[in-house]
């Protein structure tokens, strides 16, 4: 066979063009690439420097000033918690001096509170821990404010260098109106609903009442009141209907009240009630929680719910004996009876809130939760921090 140069020639040309074309190709892709990652990160900057809340201060000398707060949504009458505190970034304990300490909380009208402490204060915050600069719950008791948003901010100079932050949240008021029943019913019971109006406002609230109609499927009835309620900020009031309801099917059924006040203003609510065949008669795949609107704290009412929780995909329908709640370090005893629950698929249902409870030691403290159904018995010990 000859060698043609010519041929070769063309051959390479080829073979280098398709090699460099593909290369191009790649780069072009990768350039792109670069770019589309360098925007994400400017879009991310600017999220979190304009949108999301900023919840740390400047850093001076590896130590910064954060708030705190309970909540970011209140409603009247809730007791308002924020807390200032120094956090230390690097991972040894840091000694730190703060002075011209100032805080704040406000809305747009007007200062509600303030507070001043000029003098400088020694401490040290442990490694990638925090330290407690200042408690609003300590100085003062800030509850029933106006509908709107609250500005909470400090700011001081740390080692001599001044940080500042600012946080926010929303304070509501409302008067609620709900019914209460059962959790669900089975064939052949009978509903005895009752309306629930509490006062989330500031103030005292005075209604009279006219009537009450409640509907359950193509069933309505009237309930007669001409009544005056006085409910107090935080308090509420109930009106049991004196007549019941038939439950003859299964499935979701919707239960309404419309209320008529004197005024000629009327009110609605409806919920659907739940029938079923039959509830469980021993219950497993459960859990329990617990929550805290606040800092369990010494001498002081602590505000504990518990949650029952649901572990499978499926809807449950459970009516248990009796839950005890016990801290056998404080001789501490509440009981439930004789409740239904209803525990959506891999949820959680409140059982309860624990009653007339406090601690006077700070320390950990075993909350043992005891539940009984028909054919079960589930218990579980839980951890409750109590601090100063």
């Amino acid at each position: 066979m000859t060698f043609d140069p010519r041929k070769y020639r063309e051959e390479k040309e080829k073979e280098i063009s398709q090699t460099y074309g593909n290369m191009r190709k790649r780069s072009f892709k990768f350039l792109f690439l670069n770019i589309f990652i360098v925007l994400m990160v400017f879009v991310f900057l600017f999220f979190v420097r304009n949108i999301s809340p900023r919840l740390y201060s400047n850093i001076a000398d590896s130590l910064q000033l954060t708030i705190e707060l309970n909540k970011l949504e209140y409603s009247a009458p809730e007791k308002v918690g924020a807390r200032v505190y120094v956090v230390n970034t690097k991972r040894t304990d840091k000694n730190f001096v703060v002075s011209e300490f100032y805080f704040q909380l406000s809305n747009d009208k007007r200062t509600i509170y303030d507070f001043n402490y000029q003098s400088a204060v020694e401490g040290v915050a442990p490694a990638l821990g925090k330290r407690l600069l200042f408690n609003l719950e300590d100085q003062v008791s800030v509850s029933n404010l106006e509908n709107g948003t609250y500005y909470v901010y400090a700011r001081c100079k740390i080692n001599g260098k001044p940080v500042e932050i600012k946080r926010s949240f929303n304070y509501t008021e409302e008067i609620f109106y709900g019914i209460l029943t059962q959790q669900f019913y089975l064939v052949g019971e009978e509903i005895q609903p009752s309306l629930i109006i509490v006062n989330r406002t500031a103030k005292t609230q005075e209604l009279k009442l006219e009537r009450i109609v409640w509907t359950y499927k193509d069933d309505k009835m009237t309930q007669n009141l001409s009544e005056m309620v006085r409910i107090h900020p935080g308090q509420f009031a109930t009106f049991q209907f004196e007549r019941r309801f038939k439950v003859l099917d299964l499935g979701n059924a919707e239960l309404s009240a419309q209320v008529y006040f004197d005024d000629g203003s009327i009110k609605e609510v409806k919920i659907l009630v739940p029938t079923v065949k039959d509830y469980e008669r021993n219950p497993k795949d459960l859990d329990f929680s617990i929550e805290t609107l606040e800092s369990v704290v010494i001498n002081k009412s602590a505000d504990i719910q518990v949650f029952l929780i649901n572990k499978i995909n499926r809807e449950r329908f459970i009516k248990y004996d009796s839950v005890q709640f016990s801290i056998p370090e404080i001789g501490y005893n509440f009981e439930l009876r004789n409740r239904r629950l209803y525990a959506f698929p891999f949820g959680k249902t409140l059982i309860g809130k624990l009653e007339r409870l406090s601690f006077t030691k700070p320390g950990v403290y075993n909350l043992i939760i005891t539940f009984k159904a028909e054919n079960a018995k589930l218990e579980k010990k839980i951890a409750v921090a109590v601090g100063k």
